[in-house]
């Protein structure tokens, strides 16, 4: 609600101080762990490539070498050794190419990787424009991550753009996971089947099974179509050194369809023709991806925003247009409804129409309406006929009509109109499903068609006339 928040210094501009190393860390986490990954991932695969290509040089090396001492029983061509030179310089440019195009797409993810670390260091300056910069482009970023996550590439490139932040957008990495999605959903694991290469080595130290869903996935296709040979052949190729700890009933009742067929009338193998499995298939490489690149398994958008309606979230909290509380908007309302409430040990009465707190500097006065403004702003509302209009409903009062409000009646009002509000709601909400039960068990004695249901926001109103007549009375 707008009269009362947590306690905020709102008299210091925003990004005076430097973010907290906590918010960092929870916040910015995979802006630095993707790029290491990818760059991880990039090594590896270009150790074994200068391996080979090393392996391949000697082996030429040799080659070359024996021709040129020959056996001592046929004469040493000329023709042979010059081959055997062309092929040795052909695998030595072959590996320098490789190398320097291994060196510059290593070099390119550590820029990349040196450039978010430069990024983030930008939010402990203690520059309020700088940091306050930072702080919108860090709302963008979220909401980046949250279009990429849902797949608007397009809009998410834009917004990166606009917002100046595409080194810090890991586009990348979740365009590639919606082409494996989409080849999966086409019932296709050949795309699924190429990122899993390219991540073996680190799949293999997280003991993921999507390879062998992929796999077991190919013999029942194959099984369906009737092909059970080239099924038992592509188990024989692919899942003969199938580790044991992977050999779970799944595995077993696979080999089972490859050996005996459909079965007619089993249900228990009937979930293996089923659509659901391309579902789970496509769940399970989610999570799988997700821990390769250890990223969150929801975005930071969904978590900042949750947090941030909890913060704001009170017992008070109703669907109201008008408000300027941002859980009691009615879209807003909904998402925050299973939230759990905020913990605010010393609130504060703020102005429902400036956002000032009001105290001592600023007594808060109360319309005939039961509205609470500051006043600040009934200086800045009185018009020339010495009226107020209430910026909350339209309607107009004079000013004769204000009624100061003392702030220990105010902070009473609200706590006593929280507890009576989610009395009435748990009252409603009995007396809604079931009104005779209800009646019967508290002892009325009236009939279940003259009990009404009380309306809080009426309730609301009936409480603050009370209060201000109790405040009137005990003044006089």
């Amino acid at each position: 609600m707008s009269s009362s928040s947590p306690s905020q210094d709102s008299s210091s501009p925003q990004g005076s101080e430097p973010l907290k190393p906590d918010e960092i860390t929870a916040l910015e986490y995979t802006s630095l762990k993707v790029p290491y990954e990818l760059f991880n991932k990039r090594f590896r695969s270009s150790q074994k490539t200068m391996e080979k290509n090393n392996h391949y040089l000697k082996e030429t090396a040799d080659s070359v070498s024996k021709a040129m001492k020959g056996d001592g029983n046929r004469p040493i061509y000329k023709r042979e050794v010059k081959e055997k030179m062309d092929t040795y310089f052909g695998r030595f440019d072959e590996l320098f190419g490789s190398f320097k195009q291994i060196t510059d797409e290593e070099m390119e993810l550590i820029d990349l990787l040196d450039t978010r670390v430069k990024y983030l260091q930008q939010a402990n300056t203690t520059d309020a424009l700088k940091q306050e910069t930072w702080r919108s482009q860090r709302i963008s970023r979220l909401i980046i991550d949250y279009l990429l996550r849902s797949g608007y590439f397009e809009t998410a490139q834009k917004l990166a753009e606009q917002a100046n932040v595409e080194d810090m957008c890991n586009k990348t990495v979740f365009m590639i996971a919606k082409q494996v999605e989409d080849s999966l959903s086409r019932h296709e694991t050949d795309r699924c089947l190429e990122w899993i290469t390219d991540n073996k080595s680190k799949l293999r130290r997280l003991k993921s099974t999507l390879e062998t869903m992929v796999r077991l996935q190919d013999c029942i296709e194959l099984v369906r179509r009737g092909e059970r040979l080239e099924a038992v052949h592509y188990a024989r190729k692919f899942l003969a050194n199938l580790p044991k700890d992977q050999w779970s009933e799944q595995v077993v009742k696979v080999m089972g369809l490859i050996g005996f067929g459909i079965p007619s009338k089993s249900r228990a193998y009937n979930e293996y023709f089923s659509e659901k499995r391309w579902d789970q298939l496509i769940e399970l490489f989610k999570q799988e991806n997700a821990r390769v690149y250890k990223l969150m398994d929801y975005s930071s958008f969904n978590a900042c925003l949750c947090m941030g309606l909890s913060a704001y979230k009170s017992p008070q909290c109703h669907p109201d247009p008008d408000s300027r509380c941002p859980t009691c908007r009615p879209d807003m309302h909904e998402l925050a409804e299973d939230l759990p409430h905020s913990h605010v040990s010393n609130s504060r009465l703020m102005c429902a129409y400036s956002g000032e707190p009001m105290g001592d500097d600023n007594e808060p006065f109360m319309l005939p309406n039961g509205y609470v403004y500051g006043a600040n702003s009934i200086e800045k509302l009185l018009n020339a006929s010495d009226e107020i209009v209430c910026p909350r409903t339209g309607e107009i009062y004079p000013a004769n009509q204000l009624l100061r409000v003392d702030q220990k009646w105010m902070s009473m009002l609200i706590s006593f109109y929280g507890l009576l509000e989610a009395s009435l709601l748990v009252l409603n909400g009995i007396a809604v499903l079931n009104k005779e039960r209800f009646l019967n068990k508290v002892g009325l004695s009236m009939p279940s068609n003259s009990f009404e249901v009380v309306n809080p926001s009426s309730f609301k109103m009936q409480i603050v006339n009370l209060i201000a007549a109790v405040q009137t009375v005990m003044r006089g």
